[in-house]
C-alpha cells in the first residue's frame, strides 16, 4: 500500500480573495471544502496513476468533516481516505511515526508526506515542500510520483 499524508493549509487550501475582495485567507473546515481546484486535480492525478491513499495530518483533522472538505473540492471519491493522523500536540514527523506504528499490519509500501511545512523531524526525507501561496503543483505531483516508485 502507498500513502500520502497531506496537510490541507498551503498544500490543497491556499490564499484567496473572497467574494467582498477583502483581504486574501484561508478557507475553514466550516467552509466545508478545500479552495485550491486545480491542487485537487493534481492529487486526484498523484492519487490515480500510483494508487495511493490519503491520511490527513493537516489541522483541519480535528474537524469531523475533513473528508468531506477534500471530497467537495472535487477529490475523486474512488480515493480513499483511510483516517487522520493524531493530534499529540507535537512535531508533525512525530505524529506520522505514530500513525505508521499503528498501522504497520496494513503492509505500507511506501509514503510521502504533502506539506508546507518542515516539522518532519526523521521524516524529512518523505517529505515534499509545497509554496504556501500556491499549493500542490505539477512540481508537487511529479517529485510526490517519484517518491512513490511510479
Amino acid at each position: 500500500m502507498k500513502i500520502v499524508f497531506l496537510d490541507y493549509d498551503g498544500v490543497v487550501n491556499t490564499l484567496i480573495f473572497n467574494e467582498q475582495g477583502k483581504e486574501p485567507n484561508f478557507n475553514f473546515p466550516n467552509d466545508n471544502k478545500v479552495n485550491n481546484f486545480q491542487a485537487v486535480c493534481w492529487l486526484n492525478k498523484l492519487c490515480r496513476e500510483t494508487g495511493a491513499k490519503i491520511v490527513v495530518t493537516s489541522t483541519w483533522r480535528i474537524s469531523n468533516n475533513y473528508k468531506e472538505c477534500l471530497y467537495n473540492a472535487g477529490l475523486d471519491k474512488s480515493i480513499e481516505i483511510l483516517g487522520r493522523t493524531k493530534n499529540l500536540g507535537t512535531k508533525r514527523g512525530i505524529e506520522i511515526q505514530e500513525w505508521l506504528d499503528e498501522n504497520v499490519d496494513l503492509g505500507i509500501e511506501k509514503f510521502v508526506i504533502l506539506d508546507d511545512d518542515m516539522d518532519m523531524e526523521h521524516l524529512i526525507d518523505y517529505l515534499i515542500v509545497t509554496d504556501t501561496n500556491i499549493g500542490m503543483t505539477y512540481y508537487t505531483y511529479y517529485n510526490a510520483k517519484i517518491k512513490l516508485g511510479e
